[in-house]
């Protein structure tokens, strides 16, 4: 536990100089990071014997070929977007939620209960509203616990958070196998009213316009509002930010509520804009998928939405490419474990020149 404490301390160390770095630095350290993880993957595919430019068309460009394929891309970019947006408002208070993925299956509990029968028969159209809200309640109140252990223990939030994950999958696996099971496979009933279609045909609902929608929420709320300002003033400082009269604890508990609302609607619009019903897994790897996306996006609004379209692209085409080509779809998360490595090692280096500079100025 001590070590992953030290590690979330010189992270976000790393993370507090980033944000202070200039946007040609912080542009150049995210498009290296890909670069060089892209190059590093191409090896990779080399050593079996198949072809990276193939591999990549099929990855990247082939998923953008029909209003079907579009259509996956967005089941992919709506839950990543959501998760990217709830990280990025804990990054700015010098936070790190490592439980959108438990946060979000809580999310979509919440739409599953209210949406399956009996429930969701007498409310009929109704449920999916009442659904979404009580799925951003419960993701926001699962949250809440890690936020509560912060500001009240000053425990550290990656290990809650991480904690809080194996709970909430434990605990959805005991619903969808008792409580809710419907037949004989381990999930619910399929809910009685799901988000429309944008376009029929294809699996483009709604939830892609809600999440742009709070992609622009979250912009104005990071950089136009009162809470926003002390939110970036904790990242930045917090001892100069309490001097300014800046409640941290608040704060700090008021990040993680936010931040869990979001990943909460991500799941509930999991449920009623893709899967329909509740089962294990539900989540998928969107948890740890939403920091890549927060940190390639560099918690910029318009960079999380990019950041949200390249990672969905990347699971998208990940099928095409097995089928094509026979990589394994597992490559994409290879591709995302390196791409965090090399943007945590520019934040190092970018954070160790920057501590030189000062101190050859000092002398």
């Amino acid at each position: 536990m001590s070590v992953l404490t030290e590690m979330s301390a010189s992270f976000q160390k790393s993370v507090t100089h980033y944000r202070g770095a200039s946007g040609i630095r912080k542009a150049a350290i995210l498009l290296l990071s890909v670069v060089a993880a892209m190059l590093i993957g191409s090896l990779l595919i080399l050593a079996v014997g198949a072809d990276p430019l193939e591999a990549y068309y099929y990855m990247l460009l082939r998923p953008l070929s029909s209003i079907t394929s579009i259509g996956e891309v967005a089941m992919y970019f709506t839950p990543l977007l959501l998760v990217g947006l709830g990280v990025s408002v804990t990054f700015h208070a010098k936070l790190s939620n490592l439980g959108g993925e438990g946060q979000m299956l809580f999310g979509a509990l919440g739409m599953t209960v209210v949406g399956v029968p009996p429930v969701g028969s007498f409310l009929g159209i109704w449920s999916l509203p009442v659904g979404i809200l009580l799925g951003i309640l419960m993701g926001a109140l699962w949250a809440a616990v890690a936020g509560f252990f912060r500001v009240r223990f000053n425990a550290s939030e990656i290990v809650v958070t991480l904690m809080l994950n194996y709970i909430a999958e434990q605990f959805i696996s005991y619903i969808v196998f008792y409580p809710l099971r419907s037949g004989a496979e381990p999930q619910s009933a399929k809910i009685a009213c799901a988000l429309p279609k944008i376009y029929q045909g294809s699996r483009i609902n709604w939830g892609v316009v809600v999440a742009l929608i709070l992609a622009a929420v979250y912009g104005v709320m990071i950089r136009r509002t009162r809470f926003g300002y002390h939110l970036r003033a904790l990242g930045g400082s917090e001892r100069a930010a309490e001097y300014s009269g800046v409640r941290k604890k608040r704060y700090y508990f008021l990040a993680m509520l936010i931040s869990g609302a979001f990943c909460g609607l991500a799941g509930a619009i999991q449920i009623s804009g893709n899967t329909m019903r509740l089962m294990e897994g539900v989540a998928g790897d969107v948890g740890f998928s939403g920091i890549v996306v927060a940190m390639l996006g560099s918690m910029n609004p318009v960079g999380v939405v990019l950041a949200a379209l390249f990672m969905a692209l990347l699971s998208a085409g990940s099928v095409t490419m097995q089928v094509k080509t026979g990589i394994p779809a597992s490559f994409t998360s290879v591709l995302e474990a390196l791409i965090v490595l090399f943007i945590l090692l520019g934040m190092a280096v970018s954070a160790a020149q920057s501590k030189r500079k000062k101190v050859n100025t000092a002398r």
